[in-house]
């Protein structure tokens, strides 16, 4: 039943899924900004921020703790009971956050400009019901899952740039209301790459159940700080493109959309690699806390290695990056680009923190941070959205987000062993050769500043890399 590939292999696959799943996204996301243009891009965007808030409040957490909770178990008929328990909670849930999204609604103010788009992106609900990656990733089914990633991404893309081409005359709120309906469309469709042969692995259809009353309250005990963790990490992801929605123009959140979707691969990256550790993870931090400490070590040393250059890098070459994706009128993204380059990055490794937290059964501990970074958060995006606009809104989420990685840095500040401090302070040179090598091609086209920042970024930091790995971060 349970994929008996290793780590490295669960994980390349993941990778592989998401960088094809994150390439059509892009390639969706320009065509999407040209074509509707910045005040009704910006406008979906914000309904695609609301759609955050409501996706996860559905789920509450039950994915996460499905993941960890059939990663603990081995019998095929456990896991489809567990799984069946599970789905009739999710619609439950899902039920009640589409009653009150229906109510609410009405009396938001990110109905402007168009009262339908947050309508239509609520109920993605529906689809998310049927999703059953969870359950692939709490098997290790590494191959399902990132097929179905590349599916949902695939059908999305070709629906926009088919379907919009296609409907060639389709302008303004017309073309807009369409896009929402696209997600809900390819999220349905992408459901049966796991769904259908979870059937095979586990003897049955996942079909929805009603688990005993103390075993749902079990469930939702030890879920909703998890979903409740999740649900603020939303504001620390998209509160500046709701609050630009409510008190700015639609064109000014179109302009901090395209900015901030492009960046936001970042905290994806770390989504992929926990989707791999997680199972894992849980069972190390049960049976071998050794085992777990180097881990956690090892990795976090491979995400710092991959996120200081891509820092670095967008805060160096953001006008140029933004300038060779969208039309002139999305100028205003570059600024707001250099800014989230540095602060997504620092919310991606507070991401990694905090999954550490869920993995050993210390979630509740994630709570706290994350709901006082969260206040910081949007009182900071709030005050400054009125005196600088959509570059404040960024150096708000800059603040929010340091606090959260700090404050995450020492809650686990026991895990952290000598020689990861020691791989950052070897990387400083390289990064150093990152900076004169974008210096020295100043005038060249950016891909090829890009190509030749990375070169000199990896030849510095090939050697102190390699040898953090070769001794797993001990």
């Amino acid at each position: 039943m349970r994929s008996s590939r290793g780590l490295l292999h669960n994980l390349g696959i993941l990778t592989v899924g998401q960088v094809v799943s994150q390439l059509l996204n892009v390639w969706a996301l320009v065509y999407l900004a040209g074509r509707l243009g910045a005040h009704w891009f910006g406008a979906v965007q914000v309904g695609v921020a609301f759609m955050g808030y409501a996706l996860v409040a559905a789920e509450g957490g039950l994915f996460a703790l499905g993941v960890r909770e059939v990663a603990r178990l081995d019998a095929p008929g456990s896991v489809l009971r567990y799984a069946r328990g599970q789905q009739g909670l999710l619609i439950l849930q899902g039920a009640v956050v589409i009653a009150l999204g229906l109510v609410l609604i009405p009396l938001l103010p990110i109905r402007r400009p168009d009262a339908w788009i947050p309508i239509l992106y609520l109920l993605a609900i529906v689809p998310q019901l049927g999703q059953l990656d969870w359950l692939g990733l709490g098997l290790e089914k590494m191959s399902h899952v990132g097929a179905l990633r590349i599916a949902r991404s695939l059908v999305y893309a070709l629906a926009v740039l088919g379907g919009l081409h296609l409907l060639g005359g389709l302008q303004g709120a017309e073309a807009a209301r369409l896009v929402p309906v696209m997600w809900f469309a390819a999220m349905a469709a992408s459901n049966l790459v796991v769904l259908v042969p979870a059937r095979l692995w586990l003897g049955g259809w996942v079909r929805p159940g009603r688990p005993a009353p103390g075993e749902a309250r079990r469930r939702w005990s030890a879920a909703a700080p998890i979903g409740a963790s999740a649900l603020v990490m939303r504001v620390l992801l998209n509160i500046d493109l709701l609050l630009l929605g409510v008190m700015a123009r639609p064109e000014d959140a179109g302009h901090y959309a395209a900015a901030a979707r492009l960046i936001a691969f970042l905290i994806v990256a770390v989504e992929v690699l926990w989707a791999a550790l997680l199972p894992r993870q849980s069972r190390l931090a049960s049976q071998d806390p050794a085992g777990f400490r180097q881990a956690f070590n090892l990795y976090l040393g491979a995400v710092m290695g991959a996120l200081l250059p891509l820092a670095l890098g967008g805060l160096l070459l953001a006008p140029g990056i933004i300038a060779r994706l969208y039309p002139a009128e999305y100028a205003g993204a570059a600024p707001v680009f250099a800014v989230l380059s540095v602060s997504y990055s620092l919310l991606a490794v507070a991401m990694y923190l905090g999954n550490t937290l869920v993995a050993c059964d210390r979630q509740k501990q994630y709570v706290g941070p994350v709901a006082v970074a969260a206040t910081v958060t949007l009182a900071a995006v709030t005050l400054l959205i009125r005196s600088h606009g959509a570059v404040g809104a960024s150096w708000g989420m800059l603040a929010g987000h340091g606090l959260l990685a700090a404050w995450l840095a020492i809650v686990n500040r026991h895990l952290f062993r000598r020689r990861l401090g020691l791989l950052l302070l070897q990387l400083a040179p390289a990064l150093g050769a990152l900076v004169a090598a974008v210096m020295a091609t100043a005038g060249w086209p950016v891909v090829l500043r890009i190509a030749a920042g990375g070169a000199a970024y990896a030849l510095a930091a090939a050697l102190p890399l390699r040898s953090f790995l070769r001794t797993r971060g001990a």
